[in-house]
């Protein structure tokens, strides 16, 4: 399970997406339900009756709150415990239970522990928990590795040429054709942060690397905030599901909102293209392409990744 992902937090949905009704959500190659039972608590299973091995998201939820396979009517207990088999009263329910992931509610998002016991929590900025910040989310799939989309919003020197129409325009006026680049990265708890000088100018904007698969492009001084994060996570192979959440702390009228909103979007959607088309698909060994030194951030979560996660799996528990 979990193939080249193996034991790391990542959100997957934002919460208030999982409702009641069973949610199928791939992660890593790992089909998973979600759903909420009674008082909102939610429960993450692998999507797998250990009957018959039929999707779970294809069920319902009952009143009293489990989770009903939608082919023989078995129920699952939010922690996947196998509670009511139709029509077989004396069959012991103890070895016939769902298999339930590690999970958190966290800053707005469901979080899955891709293993089954984690010595670690969740890491993520606070403004993910700041409620007075306006707030936007969205999604959407992309036919692409992870790492791929990951290290493409690590990627600050295609600003200019990918986005010349939005962000990269600020980059744009202040570029010559000799001009020089340098990042001023900085290692931390969670992975790296690096403002970006461009000859002479200083820094305009900061991105932050979050282990494993998340960025955050700070575009605005203090005291005003403009954060942009996104989420690169792996879904079925060579399909990653894009998390945007943008987050200020100024102009939080609707129509503010809307133009912020669509703007994000926009500058998303310009990236997509390139990277649905790298060949090959996953990041490859450093030497397999001819990289330079302002690669410098895209190439350090290369290395993390080929180090601490390509090849990594989880067994499913006996």
């Amino acid at each position: 399970m979990f193939e080249d992902f193996a034991r790391q937090w990542t959100p997957v949905l934002p919460a208030a997406e999982v409702a009641k009704q069973p949610r199928r959500v791939v992660l890593a190659g790992t089909p998973l339900v979600l759903w909420r039972s009674r008082g909102g608590l939610l429960s993450v299973l692998v999507d797998r009756c250990p009957h018959r091995g039929v999707s779970l998201a294809l069920g319902t939820c009952t009143g009293d709150g489990r989770l009903r396979c939608g082919f023989h009517g078995w129920e699952f207990e939010p922690d996947g415990s196998n509670a009511h088999i139709p029509f077989n009263p004396g069959s012991p329910r103890g070895p016939r239970g769902a298999l339930a992931l590690p999970s958190r509610e966290l800053g707005g998002l469901i979080w899955v522990f891709t293993g089954f016991d984690p010595d670690t929590e969740p890491t993520f900025s606070p403004h993910l928990a700041d409620a007075t910040l306006a707030r936007f989310e969205h999604h959407e799939e992309w036919a692409c590795h992870w790492t791929r989309a990951m290290e493409n919003m690590l990627d600050y020197p295609h600003l200019p040429y990918v986005h010349r129409s939005t962000i990269g325009r600020f980059v744009r006026a202040k570029q010559r054709r000799d001009s020089t680049l340098d990042f001023d990265l900085t290692d931390t708890d969670y992975g790296y942060r690096f403002g970006a000088r461009l000859d002479e100018h200083p820094p305009g904007a900061y991105l932050s690397w979050y282990r494993p698969n998340s960025m955050i492009l700070d575009t605005i001084p203090e005291p005003r905030l403009m954060r942009v994060q996104i989420f690169c996570i792996p879904a079925e192979p060579n399909r990653t599901r894009m998390l945007l959440v943008t987050a200020r702390n100024f102009a939080k009228n609707p129509a503010a909102s809307v133009a912020f909103d669509r703007f994000n979007v926009k500058v998303l959607h310009q990236d997509r293209d390139i990277v649905e088309s790298s060949a090959p698909p996953e990041v490859p060994a450093e030497k397999l392409e001819k990289s330079v030194r302002t690669d410098r951030p895209t190439l350090t979560f290369r290395t993390w990744y080929l180090r601490n996660l390509k090849g990594t799996s989880v067994a499913e528990p006996a």
